[in-house]
């Protein structure tokens, strides 16, 4: 099978439209902001439908390759087998669950888990999960968040999802302080206005400050604020999460789809 290379926005559109709840960051990817920097590349059925769909973003430090798809999904991992030579050397990867039997043999995988995507389903609730004291975030506080994420969110055994600064530039963040200091923050990794999708991500709490309900309310007011702008608000989560899962759920999101994600190199090259 060769892969075939597709610039039809339209084209694209149509098909991570079949089930947009699981694919808000591809819709978000069609928007001026990415896509210049995408590439995306597709396998099809016998009808001529695209039946598989693979997108890879070269603009951040480490690229990312999306093929997002339900678990052993053949048309997918039969793509990904045949991209192989295309991919690049290193990325970040959102894979369908099983995809290792097709990259096993060519990439050593640093597995970071099973995730699931959510999208918020009702949001009538989300206004009476927020409390006093939350303010907003921008471009400004690029430094204070380095900061905190580098050095008080996170305990021995957790890890940053995926951040960069230009995150910042999207659309507010949330955040709450105490003595000066942040200490729950909700932010955004993508967001399109000409797509209706927004995606909440870098949801974190120092570690001494949890099990007030923080992160909960940061997040309320964040999904509130993009609910009022865009139809479609999704996110990420890692399955053994219980408590951000459980999180999620009170603010009225749903479990869309479970896959994997990973770093993969190919082997045999330096880190």
């Amino acid at each position: 099978m060769t892969p075939e290379e597709i610039r039809d926005r339209g084209e694209l559109e149509r098909f991570l439209r079949r089930d947009a709840s699981r694919h808000v960051y591809g819709l978000a990817d069609l928007d001026d902001a990415f896509f210049p920097d995408t590439r995306w590349f597709a396998s099809r059925d016998t009808a001529g439908e695209i039946d598989a769909l693979c997108l890879v973003l070269e603009k951040l430090a480490l690229p990312i390759v999306y093929a997002v798809a339900p678990p052993e999904h053949p048309p997918t991992l039969a793509l990904l087998r045949a991209l192989t030579p295309c991919l690049p050397r290193r990325f970040f990867a959102n894979f369908p669950i099983g995809y290792e039997k097709v990259l096993g043999d060519t990439h050593e995988i640093a597995p970071l888990g099973e995730y699931v995507k959510m999208h918020l389903a009702d949001a009538a609730g989300l206004e009476r999960h927020e409390i006093p004291g939350i303010e907003t975030l921008g471009p400004e506080h690029a430094a204070e968040l380095d900061a905190f994420y580098g050095e008080r969110a996170f305990g021995p055994s957790e890890h940053l999802g995926f951040y960069e600064r230009c995150m910042l530039e999207q659309f507010p963040w949330f955040a709450l302080r105490e003595r000066g200091e942040l200490v729950s923050v909700a932010g955004v990794h993508v967001f399109s206005r000409r797509y209706g999708v927004a995606a909440l991500a870098n949801v974190a709490t120092a570690p001494a400050r949890r099990g007030r309900g923080l992160a909960r309310a940061v997040c309320a007011r964040l999904a509130r604020e993009l609910a009022a702008h865009v139809p479609l608000v999704g996110l990420n989560v890692a399955s053994a999460n219980a408590a951000a899962r459980r999180c999620y759920e009170a603010l009225g999101f749903r479990a869309v789809l479970h896959y994997e994600e990973a770093v993969l190199t190919v082997r045999g090259e330096s880190l």
